[in-house]
C-alpha cells in the first residue's frame, strides 16, 4: 500500500512536469491584465478542488515571505 507522502511526492511531479511541453509557438493570452488583483488566497479559489492541498501551500509560501527584502508585497513575493 502506498503511503501518503508517496502520493504527495508524485502529485508534486506531477504539476511541476514540463517535459513534455509542445515545442510548437502559442498565442499569448490576452485580457489578464485588465483584471483586479487580488491577494493569492483569493487567486487560487477556482483551483482548490483541482490542486491538493493549495491552501496550505499558499499559507505556507506567505509565511516564508514576510517582510521580503526586494519590495514587494507578501503576496508578490509568495
Amino acid at each position: 500500500m502506498a503511503s501518503s507522502s508517496f502520493n504527495d511526492k508524485h502529485s508534486a511531479l506531477r504539476f511541476a512536469d514540463v517535459g513534455a511541453l509542445s515545442k510548437r509557438m502559442l498565442a499569448p493570452i490576452d485580457g489578464y491584465e485588465k483584471a483586479p488583483l487580488v491577494s493569492l488566497e483569493e487567486a487560487v479559489k477556482p483551483l482548490v478542488n483541482i490542486v491538493p492541498k493549495i491552501e496550505r501551500n499558499v499559507y505556507v509560501v506567505q509565511e516564508n515571505c514576510q517582510n521580503p527584502e526586494d519590495g514587494l508585497t507578501t503576496d508578490e513575493s509568495a
